[in-house]
């Protein structure tokens, strides 16, 4: 405020400078003049990202309770080879949904964040069909693997094909929802795909057919009802003519995220199939084990992800001060949140982890779990450092991470295990989260350092 009196109260042209005033008057007349503006604004400041993280991580919970429900459905009503199959297929389809999302939704939070406008609607239209295109791709690939001959659980192998274009739509939706801080609508979404499919759950059940097949179908029935919805959310359909001008677009973008997403699903089971290879699969037991107990971290983190990017977006068009606020407030928040997640089975009883994980895998777990809670911490706590890069565009940057990364967890995950076996390896790897988020923010720093922006208000 004080910058602005001072220029309001600098002598005009042809005008006789006044009096200098005390200091008293000069803050009355300006705050007469400027009732209340700074307060109003700082109050939107800490509201408005409080609330729409709070979507998200409601959002992301419901997200993961629709998953959580049909794996524990499908486990209750299947053969161990169907449901075999089941974690395969839904690996696939985490594989799909991640490539939709290299390709439609990450580029629109980079470049659409912000409001409801007409270019966001284009852009929208583009989006959601590049998802539909990647859905189409990969029912077909699906239905190849499950008519390959001798394929067992065929059936749960073309559920998941037939939906998936239903389910990418459904999540692209989401997305175009929280680029514009729509984070109840993209709840509003979450909560149809879970009714929707817990009322086709209801009959199937009510009517004595339930099975693996038709509890996947039933999910991703769900999830194309909330699709079909996200159309009348959004006001706008999708635009197959548009796919190939998106693609074009954001060739800068694209190829880096989709070889981002190559490493990451990819690196952890290396490292994992190396461990076992060294130790043993007890030591994996024990690892998975203690992942396991730390799996409402990954809530909170895919929650806070998909509100921090497009956050982080509009953060920049203000100044790289906010940005570097912003980034810094999400890793903060994600660290501690799992921090404090993981104390809390540090100072449960051994009777309540024998509980959860049965008395084998606890007792493989519990040595590893301090390293495995540091691991998963430092893990979530890069999400500022990716939310700026992301903002920033500089995909070049976070791809190189990636590929340090991945070489660097891989060498420590086998290299721990061989000098120390399970102890040693998680030991390892959560030193080389540290040694990871560093790089993380090293990078994020760089990016806004030597980036070219525009900025609409000033710092």
């Amino acid at each position: 405020m004080a910058a602005v009196c001072a220029r309001h109260s600098a002598v005009r042209p042809g005008h006789a400078a006044a009096p200098p005033a005390s200091g008293t008057a000069r803050r009355t007349a300006c705050e007469r003049e400027f009732p209340l503006k700074l307060p109003k604004l700082t109050a939107r400041k800490l509201v408005g990202p409080a609330q729409r993280a709070g979507w998200g991580l409601a959002d992301q919970a419901l997200s993961s309770l629709s998953n959580l429900v049909v794996g524990v459905l499908v486990a209750r009503s299947s053969t161990v080879a169907e449901f075999g199959i089941y974690a395969l297929a839904f690996g696939g389809y985490t594989i799909a949904l991640n490539l939709s999302r290299a390709v439609a939704t990450e580029p629109l939070a980079v470049r659409h964040s912000g409001d409801r406008t007409p270019a966001w609607r284009d852009a929208i239209r583009a989006s959601t069909a590049t998802a539909l295109v990647v859905g189409l791709i990969a029912l077909f690939v699906g239905l190849a693997i499950a008519l390959w001959p001798g394929m067992p659980a065929r059936g749960v192998l073309i559920a998941f094909a037939v939906m998936m274009p239903g389910l990418l739509l459904q999540d692209a939706w989401r997305w175009s929802f929280f680029v514009v801080g729509g984070g109840r609508q993209a709840f509003l979404s979450d909560l149809v795909w879970l009714l929707g499919m817990s009322v086709i759950f209801g009959l199937l059940y009510a009517t004595g057919s339930a099975s693996a097949t038709l509890l996947v179908l039933g999910w991703g029935a769900g999830a194309l009802i909330a699709a079909v919805f996200g159309r009348y959310q959004s006001g706008v359909l999708p635009r197959f003519g548009a796919v190939r001008a998106w693609m074009h677009a954001h060739r800068d973008l694209t190829p880096k995220y989709v070889a981002e997403m190559v490493l990451m699903s990819g690196t952890v089971q290396v490292y994992m199939i190396g461990i076992t290879a060294v130790t043993g699969i007890a030591a994996v037991s024990g690892i998975r084990g203690a992942q396991i107990l730390m799996g409402p971290v990954n809530v909170l983190n895919q929650g806070i992800r998909a509100f921090a990017v497009p956050e982080a977006a509009r953060a920049l068009k203000h100044s790289t001060r906010r940005l570097r606020l912003v980034g810094l407030a999400v890793t903060a928040f994600v660290g501690a949140g799992a921090l404090a997640w993981g104390a809390v089975f540090l100072l449960l009883p051994d009777a309540v982890g024998r509980e959860l994980l049965g008395v084998e895998v606890w007792a493989e777990a519990k040595p590893v779990l301090i390293p495995v809670i540091l691991l998963w911490a430092l893990g979530a706590a890069n999400a500022g450092a990716f939310a700026i890069l992301r903002a920033t565009a500089a995909a070049n940057r976070g791809l190189s991470i990636r590929i340090v990364s991945s070489v660097l967890f891989v060498i420590a995950g086998i290299g721990g295990a061989a000098i120390a076996g399970a102890q040693g390896a998680a030991w390892s790897l959560a030193i080389a989260a540290s040694v990871t988020l560093l790089l993380w923010w090293w990078q994020a720093d760089r990016a806004v350092r030597t980036g070219h922006f525009t900025v609409t208000t000033a710092e």
